[in-house]
C-alpha cells in the first residue's frame, strides 16, 4: 500500500491520479486499483457464498487471490483502451492485454487461474447484474476465455503424457519410492547405509562399486535435481517422499499434474546445466557450452563456437566440451531431446523445459556474481 499522505501534500503524492500519472502510472491503472480494492467485500461474500465449504478466512484468501488477477490484467488493459471500466469491455483491447500479461509470467506461475479469476469475475458480475456493457459482448469474452482455458487443459494432458513417457519420469518414480519412510544422508548407521543403498540400486547404480568419498555419480546428481524440485521434501539431510507431489506426478492431468511433470524436467536440466551446483569458473564454462549446444539443437543455427571458446578459456572450453557433449546424450537418454546421427533436435512441447532450465542456472550464476 502507499505511505501515508502528510496533511500539508495531500495533492502531491501517491494519492493524487495526476501527480502519480506524472510518474509513470496513468489514472486508469490508478482507478482500477480503487474499483479491484472496493470490490473486496462484496467479492468475498460472493465467493463464500458460491462455494459454501469454504471457511470465511479461505474465502477471504481466494477472493485476494482471483481480485489480484483481476487487477493486474485490468490495469493493462485499461492504460491500453485509455478506460478503467471493467464492466465493458472491449473484446480486441482485452485480448491483447490479456496476452502481453501472459508473456511477463515467470516460468513458476499457471496461466490457468488468471483465466479461472476473470470466468469467476464475469460470473460475478452477471449475478449481481452488474455489467453494463452489450449482452453479445459479454457472452464473446466468457467464451474467448472458455476456449483458451481449454486449450491449456488439453496442453496439459499432452505434457503430462509426454512426461511419462521418458526415461525420466521412470526414474524419478523410482527414486521416489526407493526412499520409503525418508532417507538421511548423514546417517552412517547400517540402516542409513542400507537406505543410501536401497536408493542408488533403484536408479541402476551398483552401491558397492560407489566411491563413497568421491563426488555423487552423475546418474544419481540429474535424478536428484529432478526429483528435488517435484516429489522430494528435503529438511537437512533428511529426504521424504511429498506424497501429494507424487500422486499428482503419476496420475492426472489436469494443470497440478503438468506443473509437477514440468518443474521435475526443468530439474533434470538444470542438474545437466550445473552438476556440481557451484560457480566456480569451470562450471560456468560448462553450463555455457552445454547451453550453446542445447540453443543449437532447438534453433538448428551453430552458435558462435570460437567466441565461446575465448570467452570461457581454451582450456576450460576444451576440458568441458566433451563433459557437455555427455550431458546431451543424457538428456537424449531421459528422453529431454532427440537425436538422429550427429544432430540434435528438441520437441518443440519441451523447449519451455529446456528454457526454463537454462534461465534458472543463468539467474544462479547472475546472482553469485
Amino acid at each position: 500500500m502507499a505511505s501515508k499522505k502528510r496533511q500539508s501534500k495531500k495533492n502531491s503524492g501517491a494519492g493524487n491520479p495526476a501527480k502519480a500519472a506524472q510518474r509513470g502510472r496513468s489514472v486508469y491503472r490508478i482507478q482500477v486499483e480503487q474499483y479491484v480494492d472496493s470490490l473486496r467485500e462484496d467479492y468475498t461474500a460472493w465467493v463464500s457464498a458460491t462455494v459454501p465449504a469454504f471457511s470465511p478466512e479461505d474465502a477471504a484468501t481466494a477472493a485476494n487471490a482471483q481480485l489480484f488477477a483481476i487487477g493486474a490484467v485490468g490495469a493493462e488493459y485499461a492504460q491500453k483502451a485509455s478506460s478503467s471500466n471493467l464492466r465493458d469491455i472491449d473484446l480486441d483491447l482485452f485480448g491483447e492485454s490479456l496476452a502481453e500479461h501472459l508473456m511477463g509470467l515467470p516460468d513458476s506461475l499457471a496461466p490457468e487461474p488468471i483465466f479461472v479469476s476473470w470466468l469467476d469475475y464475469l460470473s460475478f458480475l452477471e449475478e449481481r447484474d452488474l455489467w453494463e456493457g452489450e449482452a453479445e459482448d459479454f457472452e464473446a469474452l466468457r467464451e474467448m476465455l472458455e476456449d483458451t482455458l481449454d486449450g491449456f487443459a488439453e496442453g496439459d494432458a499432452e505434457i503430462c503424457e509426454l512426461l511419462r513417457e521418458t526415461e525420466l519420469f521412470n526414474k524419478v518414480k523410482a527414486f521416489a519410492l526407493a526412499l520409503g519412510d525418508g532417507v538421511d544422508m548423514s546417517d552412517d548407521s547400517e540402516a542409513g547405509s542400507e537406505a543410501r543403498a536401497r536408493v542408488l540400486t533403484a536408479l541402476g547404480l551398483d552401491p558397492k562399486a560407489l566411491d563413497t568419498d568421491a563426488p555423487a555419480p552423475l546418474v544419481f546428481t540429474y535424478i536428484w535435481g529432478a526429483a528435488r524440485l517435484s516429489v522430494v521434501d528435503f529438511d537437512g539431510p533428511m529426504m521424504t517422499l511429498d506424497e501429494e507431489s507424487y500422486d499428482l506426478l503419476v496420475d492426472g492431468d489436469q494443470a497440478a499434474s503438468a506443473q509437477i511433470l514440468f518443474e521435475m524436467a526443468v530439474g533434470c536440466v538444470q542438474a545437466h546445466l550445473n552438476p556440481a551446483f557451484d560457480v566456480t569458473l569451470r562450471d560456468e564454462a560448462h553450463y555455457l557450452v552445454l547451453r550453446n549446444l542445447l540453443v543449437t539443437a532447438s534453433t538448428g543455427r551453430d552458435g558462435d563456437l570460437e567466441g565461446l571458446r575465448r570467452n570461457v578459456g581454451p582450456k576450460n572450453y576444451d576440458a568441458v566440451l566433451p563433459e557437455a557433449q555427455a550431458a546431451m546424450d543424457s538428456l537424449v537418454g531421459y528422453g529431454l531431446l532427440a537425436k538422429d546421427g550427429d544432430t540434435y533436435s528438441i520437441d518443440e512441447r519441451l523447449v519451455p523445459v529446456i528454457s526454463a532450465g537454462i534461465t534458472e542456472v543463468e539467474t544462479f550464476f547472475e546472482e553469485a556474481e
